[in-house]
């Protein structure tokens, strides 16, 4: 690895989809002297133990080259507006930049299952009842094996290119003088050393991994940062066959549902995928997510059950889905929960052979943990799917929680991503706390590689950016 430069016109913290095509726009632009950061390991050496122990340092799953979204199932969401909690978070003329997002990831991913949208499920005709309403929109599929070897092959034509992309190699610090940042501390994890980098700009594009490290820092200096929606979910594991019946017309297809004044969604569908493990280090929180491969078949599917929570719920949504997910931890002895569906659910249909498919788990019973309207939430959305396919709710189904979709406090940002508060200072991606996908975040890096590159950021505050989903 070679020895980190104390000094570069672009420091990048975070080796992450919004920290690479922010340096690579950045390289196109002409621009030299960038330099990316990233405490975790090289994509070959980043590896799930196969042990029920959690407690990685760091999180191969959540950290490492390429960022989390390498250990995702590799959706890639065509949309400027899906996974984010913005409707108007970008311009028209900046979502039509998604099409250069698309771009580069068929370039060095071209094995990919294109899903265009469809305007309806048939499964739900006749079901009208079940308060499910369905939306789609353009996806390709990499599958969890695909993004992987995507994130290795960006990452290497960055380094060909005279990127410095450095392994192990973690800010702790930022460095501010008079309202403008001047760089940051870099800790070498294995040599651990530390050395004072100075930088002209400073872009953190650390995600969800380093958002608690990233509001500290924030808050030292005195920024304020808003809170805003935040999702709890559960996952329910059970059979491929049964799934099919919406993964058949639309894989990662989008069921709304309302229970109790809680807007409920499915996310990240599965199909022939398996349970993961992610250790949030900095929240001190376990959870699950959902993977699946392009030549690996379990023959089980799962997905998550998200419910938003806003501040009509909650005065700090953020801080609410934090402690929900410590206190389902706690009961499970610091693990994530897993619950056969017949323990929580009466009336489910007959066993289907389901088999947990992570260890990582520990045995629990949700509705002892989680506040009864939740409960009764998700016990409403399992109903509407039931009512659609009985299959889905087999008694030996298998019900994973904290799936949290917390997001990061809002960061107060510029159009172009720039801290309204911190001169050169850009926060991009899931660590600015307005995005959650991984074509959202590369799109905020490429916007803000065009503003450093012209020097003309624009002024305009993000504050008031509408919610959506």
């Amino acid at each position: 690895m070679p020895d980190l430069d104390p000094s570069a016109d672009v420091l990048i913290i975070g080796s992450g989809p919004a920290g690479l095509f922010c340096a690579d726009r950045l390289r196109q632009a002409g621009v030299n002297g960038i330099t990316v950061i990233e405490q975790g390991n090289a994509m070959g050496r980043r590896t799930c133990p196969d042990s029920a122990l959690c407690d990685c340092r760091p999180c191969d799953v959540l950290e490492g080259e390429g960022g989390a979204g390498s250990f995702s199932d590799g959706k890639i969401t065509l949309s400027p507006t899906r996974g984010t909690h913005g409707r108007d978070l970008f311009t028209p003329d900046q979502a039509r930049l998604l099409a250069q997002v698309e771009e580069i990831i068929r370039r060095f991913a071209p094995a990919a299952v294109d899903y265009p949208p469809v305007q309806s499920l048939t499964a739900l005709r006749g079901h009208e009842d079940a308060g499910l309403a369905f939306d789609s929109y353009p996806l390709i599929h990499l599958g969890s094996d695909g993004i992987r070897d995507f994130g290795r092959a960006y990452t290497g034509h960055l380094r060909q290119a005279g990127v410095r992309v450095l392994m192990g190699s973690q800010a702790t610090r930022l460095l501010t003088d008079g309202g403008r940042v001047t760089g940051a501390v870099v800790r070498d994890r294995r040599a651990r050393t530390e050395t004072v980098v100075r930088a002209r700009q400073v872009v953190a594009g650390c995600g969800l991994a380093g958002a608690a490290w990233l509001e500290g820092q924030l808050r030292e200096m005195g920024v304020t940062l808003r809170t805003g929606p935040a999702d709890f979910g559960i996952r329910l594991e059970t059979t491929a066959a049964a799934l099919s019946t919406f993964t058949g017309e639309f894989y990662d297809f989008k069921l709304a549902h309302q229970a109790g004044g809680i807007g409920l969604r499915s996310f990240c569908v599965n199909g022939d995928g398996f349970i993961a493990a992610e250790y949030h280090r900095g929240l001190g929180i376990r959870g699950v997510n959902g993977h699946s491969y392009l030549a690996r078949k379990s023959g089980q599917s799962n997905l998550a059950i998200v419910a938003t929570i806003t501040e009509e719920h909650h005065a700090d949504p953020k801080a609410y889905v934090r402690q929900l997910a410590a206190a389902v931890n706690a009961a499970a002895g610091g693990y994530p929960v897993r619950q056969r569906l017949g323990d929580l659910m009466p009336g489910c249909a007959p066993p289907a052979g389901v088999k947990a498919t992570n260890p990582k788990t520990r045995p629990g019973r949700l509705q002892d943990v989680l506040p009864a309207a939740l409960t009764g939430a998700f016990l409403s959305y399992l109903d509407a799917l039931g009512q659609v396919e009985p299959r889905v709710l087999a008694a030996d189904a298998v019900l994973y929680a904290p799936e949290i979709k917390y997001y990061g406090y809002r960061v107060p940002v510029t159009p172009d991503w720039q801290s309204t508060d911190i001169s050169g200072l850009y926060v991009i991606g899931n660590a600015a706390g307005y995005t959650a996908s991984l074509s959202a975040a590369a799109l905020a890096g490429i916007i803000a590689a065009d503003a450093i590159a012209s020097g003309t950021p624009s002024g305009a505050s993000r504050a008031g950016a509408a919610d959506g989903t």
